[in-house]
């Protein structure tokens, strides 16, 4: 399994009730291709969003989009990069990606 970014642009913005349809919509087939939604990032005017899966492949992300009838601008597989503290000092490294040997 890897991390999927989907970017979705609304034009015009999207409502609440749209969302919601959507997100009910979405979930039943995201399952049955053994897509996992995680969280979506949403900006204050409601014309893009990020959402985030667990999923095979991107492609298999593409394709449960497709069925369900869900645009979306781009596809892609991502590294989960997260800080963490690795010294005393508050030294601040990369979960995800070493930075520092330290880790």
């Amino acid at each position: 399994m890897v991390r999927v970014l989907v970017e979705k642009i609304f034009d015009p913005p999207i409502t609440k009730e749209k969302w919601n349809q959507d997100v009910k919509m979405a979930i039943p087939c995201h399952s049955s291709h053994d897509v996992h939604w995680i969280r979506s990032t949403m900006s204050h005017d409601r014309t893009r969003v990020i959402c985030e899966f667990e999923a095979p492949d991107a492609e298999t992300v593409r394709r449960s989009f497709r069925k369900v009838g869900l645009p979306f601008a781009r596809v892609w597989t991502v590294d989960v990069l997260e800080p963490v503290v690795i010294d005393d000092a508050g030294t601040i490294g990369t979960k995800g990606w070493l930075v520092c040997d330290r880790i």
